[in-house]
């Protein structure tokens, strides 16, 4: 079984419609909702924003439903100078950029226990979804995707995040799922859309365009769940 997270209902609700033979589990308050896309087994959650709220749900995706694998898919924040709105940053690695053990001669990032500061992708996963994405004639690149629990909307954080990170996109949940999957061993890939530049504009933009971008992410993974073979 993959699993599948949005944080937001406009990032889920298209595929919980498309999904046939639906079951539903409520657990810590979050709704898993099994069933099948394109012949693929899957169960999909709205986690809720930020990283808490993220792991929380991969884990008990993990515990619960044995999943395989676990795809983040939604909306980010564009960093990437070649990113327009409506653009797809498919993570290569992911990095959550407001760790901070610095003061005591950690590398910004670095996370205690797994000791690394950035997670790797799953290679087959991200390069069908890019592959997908191009098909769609998306403006598609790989990237670093950078969590925080920061709605990020001041050039000064986008710069932080460009420059000691090389992040790609901004958001507040793929580095806490890969977090959780890297711990348990279990393969993850994260998609983003872009809603916003993770600039000062990011407060007009994001509430114009997040629902366009959270549409075109679910086109893309239903189209991925027809094409995979895993």
């Amino acid at each position: 079984m993959i699993g599948i997270i949005g944080a937001m209902a406009s990032e889920v609700d298209g595929l919980k419609e498309l999904m046939e033979n639906k079951t539903v589990d409520v657990i810590s308050g979050v709704e898993f909702c099994c069933g099948s896309i394109g012949g693929k087994n899957i169960v999909v959650a709205q986690a809720g924003v930020g990283k808490v709220n993220a792991a929380v749900t991969a884990q008990t995706m993990i515990l619960k439903y044995n999943t395989k694998a676990i795809i983040n898919i939604g909306v980010a924040g564009g960093i990437n100078p070649t990113l327009n709105i409506g653009d797809i940053v498919i993570a290569d690695r992911t990095v959550e950029h407001d760790m901070d053990t610095t003061a005591v001669g950690d590398a910004p990032g670095f996370i205690t226990g797994i000791d690394r500061v950035y997670m790797d992708c799953d290679k087959e996963i991200s390069e069908l979804m890019y592959q997908v994405s191009k098909d769609m004639g998306i403006h598609t690149i790989y990237g670093v995707v950078a969590s925080g629990d920061i709605f990020v909307s001041e050039d000064s954080v986008r710069n932080k995040i460009a420059n000691i990170f090389n992040g790609a996109a901004a958001e507040m949940e793929g580095g806490a799922i890969g977090h959780v999957c890297t711990m348990n061993n279990v393969p993850f890939a994260v998609l983003r859309a872009m809603s916003d530049c993770a600039n000062n504009d990011s407060v007009v933009d994001f509430p114009a365009f997040a629902q366009k971008a959270a549409k075109t992410s679910i086109e893309i993974i239903t189209e991925f769940l027809k094409r995979y073979k895993g």
